[in-house]
């Protein structure tokens, strides 16, 4: 079909069978105009739940994987759309993800998309938000924002602040969710108390620490660094924090909270950033004024 024969809001979707009856699909949402946003949805895994260790059952996992490297007003970034489409590919291959995939997003696409999940989403799911783009802080007063790919230098019309984010998280029915951000978001970090798995647990005792968090609200937040830039260069194609990250969730074998995932993606970031000359420190948090009650989130691997 001609791309322009194709309604400017209905998805373009293509589908490929081998020979061996595998079959893979894309849909692909044509816009056109100054709210132009190429989405790209990967087909999504099963909408199955997890099952954890013993009688532990994580419900269905979900992600919002947003990476944006063209924009109007801004200067290009090179590793955000990568990131994102590896994060994604990682999530629904690796931990069973259902993800929902936007690539250069514009406002409307973003906050479309946070509230597609608003409906779909039930008290025992998992949603995990990953962005990838440019970030700003208001020096004024200390709020951070995402830009989206029409985002204007200067007028904050069309970005997407930090309270934005967690106000549209504080009444979202999922369980736990997690907040991933290569970019800056300071302005939601808190004191608030997250809850880490004891050292040395015996498997019986850790299992009931699991089943005990698993019915407690999660709400964490963990960025690429805090009130400062950070680089959008790294290794692999990737973003120093985004490599680091990535390579975490792959070699990992077991039931991961975030917080673990947070120690060694700062050493490995730490490390990473020094030896280029660009100090970066990611930042590990709860949510502020998003009903977080004290549990981290869960990264489940299929088959552990």
């Amino acid at each position: 079909i001609p791309v322009r024969d194709v309604p400017a809001q209905e998805p373009l979707h293509i589908a490929v069978v081998d020979r061996k009856n595998q079959r893979s699909e894309l849909s692909i949402h044509l816009v056109t105009g100054e709210t132009a946003a190429a989405e790209t949805t990967a087909a999504p895994a099963p909408e199955k739940p997890v099952q954890g260790p013993g009688d532990v059952k994580f419900g269905k996992y979900y992600a919002l994987i947003i990476g944006n490297n063209r924009y109007s007003a801004y200067p290009a970034l090179k590793t955000a759309v990568d990131d994102a489409k590896s994060m994604d590919v990682v999530l629904r291959e690796r931990y069973g993800f259902t993800t929902r995939l936007l690539l250069n997003a514009d406002r409307h696409a973003i906050l479309t998309a946070f509230n597609e999940f608003k409906v779909r989403l039930t008290e025992s799911d998992n949603l995990l938000v990953y962005y990838a783009g440019h970030g700003e802080i208001d020096p004024k007063d200390n709020i951070g924002y995402w830009l989206p790919t029409n985002a204007e230098v200067g007028n904050p019309a069309n970005w997407i602040s930090s309270a934005n984010i967690t106000d549209l998280l504080s009444i979202m029915p999922a369980r736990h969710i997690l907040v991933v951000a290569d970019s800056c978001y300071s302005g939601a970090l808190s004191d608030s108390a997250v809850a880490r798995l004891p050292d040395k647990l015996d498997p019986s005792k850790r299992e009931k620490w699991l089943q005990v968090m698993n019915t407690r609200k999660g709400r964490t937040l963990l960025t690429s660094g805090g009130v400062q830039p950070v680089s959008d260069e790294g290794a692999s194609g990737h973003s120093v924090f985004a490599n680091a990250f990535l390579k975490v969730l792959r070699s990992n074998q077991g039931v991961l909270e975030d917080f673990e995932v947070f120690r060694e993606v700062v050493s490995q970031v730490q490390a990473a950033s020094a030896r280029v000359g660009f100090p970066q420190s990611p930042q590990y948090a709860a949510l502020q004024h998003a009903g977080h009650e004290g549990s981290p989130f869960f990264f489940v691997p299929k088959g552990s």
